[in-house]
């Protein structure tokens, strides 16, 4: 297999603010916690945060960016990392592809200003700053990155997931210069949270340790430049270490707490090892996740105990530094496991008196030279029970020089599907007749009778969102009669947005005052992947990705890539989202959707600025081998970012289409994105006229709503019209006199902005 290296490292946290700053702390025991100065909390006095000590303002000065513009404190503290980075590696950025992590977005904007976009808008610049993909299109933006870009959110595993993305591209050939890591800024919405479920400690956080009684948050941002071995040793690069193995599983216990046996972390770690070939006894140091509540240190110190027996390598948890810096955490502390690799020394376990009783474990307290340092453990586990591990291994002083692999693209087989959404399409009805018209701001779900599909003793407990995901997720297991697939794909671009909702005001409204926990809980992106896997018992890999209208499309190229390289043989892939009046209203203020109400099936005549907002919930069951059950195949999918004019779209589209040895008029069908907004639907027109004039051309959205996963239900739509050779009139906008379709293009947009083509044939 191909070898993925690190050669470039940038890091900011409350220990520091590069590299240098980073293992200084580290050595001289010097934590970053403290009392808070910078987060504008009414809890000021109650809690220590690892806060990076730079004001919004000193931060834009610090990453060098226009101070015009609307920046989030997210996406700062990723350009300053991602720049050290693309500086400490000396690579041309334009050639590379960002893989970033993020778990609050822009909310440290969005909770100054959540009541004022409601009404006057006076801060309307940062509405569409929310968005978890916001920080990183604003890295790429700074950085001149150019490749393929998008968002993972898998809570507190979510950087750690990010890197093994970014490698697995790398190894298929998807991409061959990755950065890869993630970004997150400390808010109240997190603060309040975490204190909701009573695991944010008053004092100094204890990894470990028996006295401990929870975490410190903290706030900071890390990304590690990844390339194949062959290609840093022939730029001269200095690599760091070896990505010699990783794994993801999910603990399948609880949304929140971790299992009493430690599957899903021992599961992580096992695999990981043994994809970097090694033995248990092997490794020298363990970054454990270690945050200081009582559930997750004792979960991971029986799953430590579990997997290497009375022999547990040196261990610490670097957290009593940093704080918990949530969906950055993973890559900070992989940044941290280099340096460990790299200068041969076991960081200290700080604040640890006692061990815990029922383990006995006891951390490194002194920074410890190593005796042999050739493979690192890092450890990042996250609500929705989603358990990441990598191992990184010094690089061996003899590469081995075996030869790549032919890179192959086969295609995947849909064997199964399901559909919620504003049309009756539950039951795979494809569009053929009862098509529902509305005259709304906005078009919400058919609602399922979900106790055809939910427990009832779960169901109350279940969001809108998460129902939608289990019937629909169900429905597509159902169809390809799999109970429990290999792996668990989903994307949302917006997530649990009405448990965010409730959770923000709340705070605000009650001035910090006494929350409940349950929106917190499920305001998380994977909510609906673990609330999956929890059902199932399934303890595979579960990823969410989270990149507007390349959310989707991520999580389909992932899922192409596992099954291409053999990691699995069936995957569930869903897509989804919600719309809520809040939301709605909100994004009216940026023209993003309409604001009178308009009836769907006159949507392309309407007038007003902006898109016709929807939802809905899209799953799929695919497979590496055709079987009985196969009605469709996807042959691939591409994204591209900011094209400059319609010439680059028109030279992506062809260019992709070529890969698959096709032109333009071997299409049968494209169904494209229209979604009413004539300034950007134009696109959609220059395309057509371009390529598309004797090409059979369909719409979509008129019939679910504009929302960033909307992608998923074009891709059911054209697996429906490939299983049933027939296209619904009801989406037909151009059709030719070609008695079959064999093949079809789906092709979506966001505002100019991301651009994604997924092409399906025919089984």
């Amino acid at each position: 297999m191909r070898e993925i290296v690190v050669s470039g490292i940038g890091i900011i946290s409350s220990i520091g603010n590069n590299i240098d700053e980073t293992y200084a702390s580290l050595l001289e025991k010097r934590s970053g916690i403290g009392k808070i100065e910078i987060l504008d909390t009414l809890r000021r006095d109650e809690f220590l945060l690892g806060e990076i000590k730079l004001s919004h303002e000193q931060l834009i000065d610090f990453a060098e960016v226009d101070s015009a513009k609307a920046w989030t404190r997210t996406a700062l503290l990723g350009i300053v990392a991602a720049k050290q980075a693309i500086k400490d590696s000396g690579i041309e950025a334009k050639n590379c592809s960002l893989i970033s992590a993020s778990t609050v977005g822009g909310m440290d904007r969005s909770e100054l200003y959540f009541k004022d976009f409601l009404t006057e808008a006076k801060h309307k610049s940062y509405i569409d700053s929310h968005h978890a993909g916001n920080s990183t299109e604003m890295i790429a933006g700074q950085t001149g990155i150019k490749g393929l870009i998008t968002t993972i959110s898998t809570a507190c595993s979510s950087s750690l997931n990010s890197i093994i993305f970014g490698c697995d591209l790398i190894k298929s050939g998807k991409a061959k210069t990755v950065i890869a890591g993630g970004t997150d800024s400390l808010s109240k919405f997190t603060l309040n949270g975490f204190n909701t479920l009573m695991i944010h400690d008053r004092e100094l956080c204890r990894p470990f340790d028996e006295s401990r009684r929870g975490l410190n948050l903290g706030e900071g941002a890390a990304y590690l430049v990844l390339e194949e071995k062959s290609a840093a040793i022939a730029a001269g690069r200095k690599i760091y270490a070896l990505v010699a193995g990783y794994a993801n599983a999910n603990d399948a216990h609880h949304q929140t707490a971790s299992s009493g046996d430690g599957k899903g972390p021992f599961m992580a770690m096992k695999n990981a090892i043994e994809m970097a070939g090694i033995k248990p006894k092997d490794i020298n140091y363990i970054n454990v996740h270690g945050t200081g509540t009582e559930n997750n240190d004792l979960t991971e110190s029986i799953a430590l105990k579990r997997l290497f027996g009375e022999k547990i390598p040196d261990f610490s948890s670097t957290k009593a530094y940093t704080g918990h810096t949530l969906g950055a955490a993973g890559a900070i502390e992989s940044a941290i496991s280099i340096l460990a690799l790299d200068k041969s020394v076991a960081f200290p376990n700080i604040n640890f008196k006692s061990p815990i009783k029922e383990t006995r474990l006891i951390p490194v307290t002194e920074a410890k030279k190593l005796k042999k340092a050739e493979h690192i453990l890092t450890n990042s586990f996250g609500f929705g029970g989603n358990d990441s591990s990598i191992v990184f291994s010094a690089l061996k002083k003899k590469t081995s020089g075996a030869n790549k692999p032919k890179l192959l693209e086969n295609p995947v087989f849909i064997n199964g599907s399901g559909c919620v959404s504003p049309q009756n399409t539950l039951n795979n009805n494809y569009l053929h007749d009862n098509i529902l018209e509305h005259d709304r701001n906005f078009l919400q779900i058919v609602k399922p009778n979900y106790r055809d599909f939910i427990d009832i003793k779960v169901l109350r407990r279940m969001s809108k969102i998460v129902r939608m995901g289990m019937v629909s997720s169900a429905t597509a297991l159902q169809e390809a009669a799999i109970e429990i697939p290999d792996a668990i794909m989903t994307a949302t671009g917006m997530g649990c947005q009405n448990d965010t909702e409730i959770f923000l005001s709340s705070i605000i409204d009650d001035k910090e005052g006494l929350l409940a926990p349950t929106s917190f809980i499920r305001s998380t992106h994977n909510t609906v992947s673990g609330a999956i896997a929890l059902a199932q018992q399934n303890h595979s890999c579960n990823l969410t990705f989270v990149h507007r209208t390349f959310s989707f499309e991520s999580a389909l190229l992932n899922s192409m890539m596992m099954l291409n390289n053999n990691k699995a043989k069936n995957i569930l892939l869903g897509g989804f989202d919600e719309i809520t009046e809040v939301s709605w209203l909100i994004k009216t203020k940026i023209e993003f959707f309409k604001t009178d109400p308009i009836n769907n099936l006159q949507l392309f005549d309407d007038k007003q600025k902006g898109a016709l907002a929807g939802e809905g919930s899209s799953f799929f069951v695919l497979s590496n081998e055709e079987n009985d059950k196969s009605y469709a195949k996807i042959l691939g999918v591409s994204m591209f970012f900011r094209p400059e004019n319609n010439e680059e779209i028109k030279h992506k589209v062809l260019a992709f289409l070529n890969q698959y040895s096709m032109k333009a008029k071997d299409v049968d069908l494209v169904i494209m994105g229209f979604n009413g907004d004539q300034e950007f639907d134009d696109i959609y027109r220059n395309i057509e006229k371009d390529l598309f004039a004797e090409t059979s051309r369909a719409n979509y959205k008129h019939l679910c709503g504009e929302y960033d996963t909307s992608a998923a239900f074009a891709t059911w739509l054209a697996a429906g019209i490939l299983k049933e050779n027939k296209i619904p009139e009801a989406i037909i906008r151009e059709k030719t006199d070609k008695d079959s379709i064999c093949n079809i293009l789906v092709y979506n947009q966001f505002r100019g902005i991301n651009h994604s083509l997924i092409l399906l044939e025919k089984v």
